[in-house]
């Protein structure tokens, strides 16, 4: 089980993605002057960025399968990729809560290419409802992203309806990981 997470994370291909995700949402805040956040499933931190830079980083958790891509609704996985803040819940479950726009065309577009594959079984589906939600950082969650209640009310507090949140696995991504026997 831990290969499979470890090629992931020593993947070229995967890295640059995660690379230009991460620039591209660092420009972004930068060139409109809005806020941004970056969520690191491997370091555990979500950090908002103002004016392109790093702001405060605060400690998270993920979903039970998190340091996986999510494939399908019930997976347990957290998505990776690019996404707004489309919904600012005062009154959540998990006290506050910020909906993304997951899934996205570009999860759609991968769940079919994946489903014709035939590596997602035909019935399944994709899931949604993937929000940034207090409730606490240490218990696994169903593929959301979880912060302590009073992180999540600075968070909630600091970012608008429409701001970018890039979810990868890395943000230090070191080209030269290596497992020493």
């Amino acid at each position: 089980i831990l290969v499979p997470i470890f090629n992931r994370y020593t993947d070229k291909t995967l890295i640059e993605k995660w690379r230009r995700w991460v620039d591209e949402i660092a420009a972004e805040s930068r060139e409109k002057g809005i806020p941004a956040i970056v969520v690191s499933k491997i370091e555990r931190s979500l950090t908002i960025y103002k004016q392109g830079r790093p702001f405060k980083t605060y400690e998270i958790g993920i979903g039970r399968n998190g340091l996986a891509d999510k494939l399908l609704a019930g997976d347990g996985a957290t998505p990776e990729g690019t996404y707004r803040i489309i919904k600012k819940l005062s009154r959540s479950r998990y006290r506050k809560a910020l909906l993304l726009n997951y899934p996205n065309d570009e999860d759609r577009r991968e769940f079919l290419r994946l489903k014709k594959r035939g590596l997602i079984p035909k019935g399944a589906g994709m899931g949604g409802l993937i929000e940034i939600h207090g409730g606490g950082n240490e218990g696994m969650t169903y593929g959301c992203v979880s912060l302590k209640n009073r992180d999540m009310y600075e968070v909630f507090e600091l970012v608008p309806l429409g701001t970018p949140v890039a979810i990868v696995g890395s943000t230090s991504l070191k080209d030269d990981i290596s497992i020493t026997p």
